[in-house]
């Protein structure tokens, strides 16, 4: 059996590393200082990159070169640490957490250590459990699975009892997050019921609650507030967690904090730090019923409650596994190594598989999504999360629909906004991503259908694809370039390009060309917003102004339209697709204003086919009685795009109108 394969538990606070040994048995591997778990702290020091013990004890004397918590901040773009002008990222730093392991396992072992299995919480998202993937490669690791910590738990807990059959809630607060998991343990088989939890609630934020407590104390009793300084608050924070692990074994603890040369001493209770952590623990709670709820059953359908995460030692937290279950949580297996005990297992297993060895144990595990996975829909004039596929399904699994058509003649491109979450509102739930499929046969509208496929492969990441069903043709997909975000779309905040095509024909002399100046003001005035630009292209005459935001610009050119000849549509139109170059999420509408008859009928609808073609908006105004009113209504892509005035006096009341659905 190959022992390359290693299982690691990336912690908030600590990790730790461990690896199946030849007796088929997993085992913790010790770092390179002796110690079974390695506290998951950065320390940038001129050349050196130092993780781990030294990092810790160097937080409070150097906290600007120290991270720590960075699991905290996976996959957030927004998180940048920076020293000596490098910015480091998230899952930069967990790569260094990572490395470290790997460099202090292959000292152990004696050998190269190359493939891992990661654990993730439960509760994480697509991205983040793409930022871990990403640092473990970054690490020099294949990542044969990302497998979630309750899960992993559970596994171990399984071999060790080996041969049971039970239904196991893992109750898993770790350093920063909290996952509560139902599975059931049955025939060499481990299966997830059902999973709930919170990614931001974990030892950090029991230690935050009294670090706040002492810092007001402080502050009452000498007038400074220690947390605004970072060497200050990252020394309470010291102490204070010294404080919170000595009263899960003593009643009381004294606090003795010493900044600028002020003191304080404090008692602190087991009783008084409960008190501060009543919401915390209320959350807790409240996941923990949830999950019975999704599960369908009741506290006492659960056989045993296994703890995993160093922060279940907390005495309040043994007391509500008591409340809520009536029974003592198992102690048989330890909280800070039972979620690297497993991965190894789930390592060790994988890496047979790969191999083409027997497995070192007859186990498997069957997990499931810990989030849905919507779409965005629009319905009755509002953004709607659609559930494609349910919390708690199963994975690998995935869900077609195969009822989408495309809206617009000659469309060659869908979007798609993917969701992860429960609420019907999409600005509640988590954005996975704005895609576009693109390489769609231009058909007339309606006539291309399309079915996508959603999946959750069996490290909870979301994949999606598109085919078109006419051709069988698998369709290829991006993200979309752009900076659109999905609250811009329900606020009515989309960024638009407009063109203002405008007819100045002979025809247009005297009374139509200044009605038609004044409507075209009115409309501008209305329309155009900080999000939105707009250009004016005359046939004949060509761009009078190109695409600005600037309204007085946009005036200047309206006033100097002048009727000067023919009437060349189609070159207005190519001209106004070239003013407008918009790049994905960009709305790029394009109104013409005629009282004629276009110089070349089919040369303007093949442009505007392009147009469309290209996503753009095509809405006509058809002035007077002898317009073609059947060709104009042809070039728009919708019929009800096409508007008609007797006279050119009602231009002002139909463009005012257009404004108004445009969200003028």
């Amino acid at each position: 059996m190959s022992t390359r394969a290693v299982g690691i538990d990336l912690g908030t606070t600590f990790s730790a590393i461990a690896f199946v040994n030849k007796h088929g048995v997993p085992e913790i591997l010790h770092n390179a200082e002796g110690d079974r778990i390695t506290p998951s702290v950065v320390l940038f020091e001129g050349d050196e990159i130092i993780v781990g013990n030294y990092a810790k004890q160097a937080a409070a004397a150097y906290p600007e070169q120290v991270v720590e918590f960075v699991k905290r901040h996976m996959a957030d773009d927004q998180f940048l640490f920076e020293y000596e002008g490098k910015q480091h990222t998230a899952e930069r730093i967990s790569s260094y957490i990572l490395a470290k392991l790997k460099h202090d396992a292959e000292q152990r072992l004696g050998h190269k250590v190359d493939e891992a299995v990661i654990t993730v919480p439960a509760y994480f998202r697509d991205k983040q459990r793409k930022a871990t993937i990403r640092a473990g490669e970054l690490a020099g690791f294949r990542v044969l699975k990302i497998l979630n910590e309750p899960t992993a738990a559970a596994f171990a807990y399984g071999l060790a009892n080996a041969g049971r059959n039970m239904r196991c809630l893992v109750f898993d607060l770790g350093g920063g997050t909290f996952d509560v998991t139902v599975v059931d343990i049955a025939n060499n088989e481990i299966n997830v019921v059902a999973t709930a939890g919170d990614d931001e609630l974990g030892g950090k934020d029991f230690d935050d609650a009294l670090i706040r407590y002492a810092a007001l104390e402080f502050k009452n009793k000498h007038g400074v507030d220690p947390t605004e300084d970072l060497v200050g608050l990252h020394y309470l924070r010291q102490k204070c967690l010294s404080a919170k692990l000595s009263l899960s074994r003593r009643p009381k603890v004294q606090l003795i904090y010493d900044f600028q040369g002020k003191i304080l001493r404090l008692e602190i209770t087991r009783e008084l730090f409960e008190d501060l952590c009543q919401g915390l623990m209320a959350r807790c709670r409240r996941l923990t019923e949830e999950v019975l709820l999704e599960a369908r059953i009741t506290p006492d359908a659960i056989d045993t409650v296994l703890l995993a995460g160093g922060s279940t030692r907390m005495p309040m937290v043994r007391e509500l596994i008591r409340e809520v279950f009536n029974r003592e949580p198992a102690t048989d297996i330890n909280p800070d190594e039972c979620v690297a005990l497993g991965a190894a297992l789930t390592a060790a297993l994988e890496s047979a598989s790969l191999a083409g060895e027997a497995p070192p144990v007859d186990i498997r595990t069957h997990d499931v999504t810990s989030h849905s996975l919507g779409m965005v829909v629009f319905r009755d004039g509002q953004l709607f999360n659609s559930t494609i596929i349910r919390r708690n399904s199963r994975i690998p699994c995935e869900r077609s629909r195969d009822d989408y058509v495309t809206t617009h003649d000659g469309q060659t491109i869908m979007d798609l906004w993917l969701l992860q979450g429960e609420e019907a509102d999409p600005l509640a739930c988590n954005v996975l991503g704005h895609f576009e499929f693109w390489g769609i046969p231009a058909r007339a509208a309606g006539e291309a259908r399309l079915s996508v496929t959603y999946r959750y492969n069996a490290n909870g990441i979301v994949e999606v694809e598109a085919m078109d069903l006419g051709s069988g043709q698998t369709l290829a997909h991006r993200v979309a370039a752009s900076n659109l975000t999905l609250e811009d779309i329900a606020r009515n905040r989309i960024p638009m390009q407009l063109a203002l095509v405008m007819d100045c024909s002979g025809s247009m002399y005297g009374t139509n060309i200044t009605e038609a100046r004044k409507a075209a003001r009115a409309f501008i005035e209305r329309t155009l917003k900080p999000n939105r630009q707009a250009a004016v292209v005359a046939f004949p005459g060509g761009v009078r102004t190109a695409l600005t935001g600037q309204k007085d610009r946009v005036f200047q050119a309206i006033d100097q339209l002048t009727p000067i000849g023919g009437t060349p549509m189609h070159l207005g139109l190519a001209q106004a697709r070239e003013a407008l170059k918009g790049k994905a999420g960009i709305q790029r509408v394009y109104v013409i204003l005629t009282d004629g008859h276009p110089d070349d009928p089919t040369a303007t609808s093949a442009e505007a086919h392009r147009i469309k073609r290209m996503g753009g908006r095509i809405i006509t105004i058809g002035v007077g009685r002898q317009v073609k009113q059947d060709f104009l209504q042809a070039l728009c892509g919708n019929p009800s795009d096409y508007h008609h005035c007797d006279e050119s006096v009602e231009l002002e009341g139909t463009f005012i109108n257009l404004a108004t659905q445009l969200g003028g």
